[in-house]
């Protein structure tokens, strides 16, 4: 389907029975990275749980890496393209199919990012959401590290695409933790998915970077939190005036978006019925979530997606 400005977009829909829900995913992957297999998949958990599931494929990314005429869609779009045109048009398509006036929203890492974009920016969004869960989503950029100064790094290369799909195919065929490389991503992305998973997922669930993305990153690295792509607005003000009902989950081993970065989610959000969880130990969990974990590891279908079906049906 298509975009206000012309891009294409991807959606899958897991018929069911209640209300709709708009799943997306994060930065560098696809719809897969929610819905990897029945036994990792939060959409049938949903179905499951009485809602109507849509995952999205953003512009470039998963189904939507063409466009309708099958060519090849590069650009270096943003999160606000994803925030202010993908989401919107995705929104609009589910609630004229379904017949409903709200939809629910759950993001992961970047997904999460470009809710916060369209919940706070475009007009009307806010009527058009009953609920708002950020998953791994970062807005506080403040402590430097190694992973945001690299992106930073990047960033300067003003490269239209970065090929990540292709790394991430080279990544699967090397066995787990095999050179310091290889352990290194492992150790930023993973803490409790299994080694015979590894290889299936890393091959799904990627799509290419694009320069955009990296550059508003590098901006954000600056100017110390999720910032717009000319560095001029900062989104944790827009999110103060957001009065959705919103949960935010961080996990307590995540290296990508570690709970500093993810709590001010929950701290900047406006809404008076909000609620933060830390899946780690200390608060309860099997295991101490990494970034992927979140979404398909092997503790998530019975202690993340139950969350998120809970949080949608209040």
């Amino acid at each position: 389907m298509q975009t206000e400005d012309g891009a294409t977009i991807a959606l899958h829909h897991h018929p069911g029975d209640g209300p709709p829900v708009l799943i997306v995913h994060g930065i560098s992957s696809n719809h897969r990275c929610w819905d990897l297999s029945p036994e990792r998949s939060v959409a049938t958990a949903l179905v499951a749980a009485g809602f109507d599931p849509w995952l999205l494929d953003l512009r470039g990314h998963g189904d939507a890496l063409t466009d309708a005429q099958g060519r090849r869609q590069w650009g270096g779009w943003t999160m606000d393209d994803y925030g202010q045109h993908d989401v919107p048009a995705a929104v609009a398509y589910v609630l004229a199919q379904t017949g409903e006036d709200q939809i629910g929203y759950v993001g992961h890492s970047l997904g999460g990012m470009i809710g916060a974009v369209y919940a706070s920016t475009v007009p009307g969004a806010q009527e058009r959401l009953y609920a708002l869960i950020a998953v791994g989503s970062p807005l506080d950029f403040s402590d430097p590290d190694p992973l945001v100064s690299g992106a930073l790094g990047l960033a300067r290369w003003s490269l239209p695409v970065v090929p990540t799909d292709q790394l991430a195919k080279i990544q699967a065929a090397m066995g787990p933790r095999s050179n310091p490389i290889n352990a290194l991503v492992d150790a930023a992305l993973l803490n409790d998915v299994a080694p015979e998973l590894r290889p299936m997922m890393y091959r799904a669930i990627s799509s290419p970077m694009t320069g955009g993305e990296l550059r508003q990153l590098g901006a954000a690295a600056q100017e110390g939190g999720f910032v717009d792509a000319q560095g001029l607005v900062d989104y944790r003000g827009p999110l103060s005036k957001v009065t959705v009902p919103t949960m935010v989950i961080a996990g307590r081993a995540d290296q990508i978006a570690p709970v500093d970065r993810v709590m001010a989610f929950y701290t900047s959000v406006g809404a008076p019925q909000r609620r933060l969880v830390i899946a780690g130990r200390a608060t309860g969990f099997a295991v101490d979530y990494g970034h992927l974990d979140l979404t398909l590891g092997d503790h998530a279908a019975t202690e993340i997606f139950p969350l998120i079906a809970e949080w949608l049906r209040r």
